[in-house]
């Protein structure tokens, strides 16, 4: 197992320290402050591991298909905390998991025939802004602004969907 797959797997295990602390953190300045750090280390190696990745040629089926599932299990577990403690709508979290089943659906068709359809820029902008609006929804806590934070990750979720779909669209013809 090389470097980038076990940031990736590294990901995936703060999941669950993350969500623990995010839902303790209620009136705890110290506690809110850890889930920061480790949702922000965690966002941090998405990144690093893709680059480590191409940069190293350590790409691999399992970065393949790990690395954009633990993106999705990180910042999905965050948004449905987030729903629990009335931070945020759950109909903005319903759109987002919906792109995600709906994309993750396309892909599986596409490889099914033999195709690899890999992630786009828009999609990339999208899980950015999802993480960038989780860790500011952290450190503002519950207010009136977090359904308008939500409003750049949803409008992005919806518009890589739909750029996504678009594209995916010759290899089903």
């Amino acid at each position: 197992m090389n470097l980038a797959n076990k940031l990736t797997l590294l990901r995936i295990v703060l999941i669950i320290p993350f969500i623990i602390i995010l839902k303790l953190s209620q009136g705890s300045l110290m506690l809110k402050s850890i889930a920061f750090l480790i949702f922000a280390f965690a966002s941090l190696t998405d990144y690093l591991d893709g680059y480590l990745a191409r940069k190293y040629g350590m790409v691999s089926n399992f970065g393949k298909l790990m690395d954009p599932s633990a993106d999705k299990i990180l910042v999905i577990s965050a948004f449905l905390v987030f729903i629990e403690m009335n931070y945020i709508p759950a109909w903005m979290v319903i759109v987002i998991i919906a792109r995600e089943f709906l994309i993750t659906g396309i892909r599986s068709l596409a490889a099914s025939d033999g195709h690899v359809i890999p992630a786009g820029y828009l999609g990339k902008v999208k899980t950015t802004t999802q993480m960038i609006a989780i860790l500011l929804i952290i450190l503002i806590g519950k207010t009136v602004y977090n359904p308008y934070i939500m409003i750049i990750p949803v409008f992005f979720t919806l518009l890589s969907g739909w750029d996504y779909i678009k594209g995916s669209l010759k290899y089903f013809k």
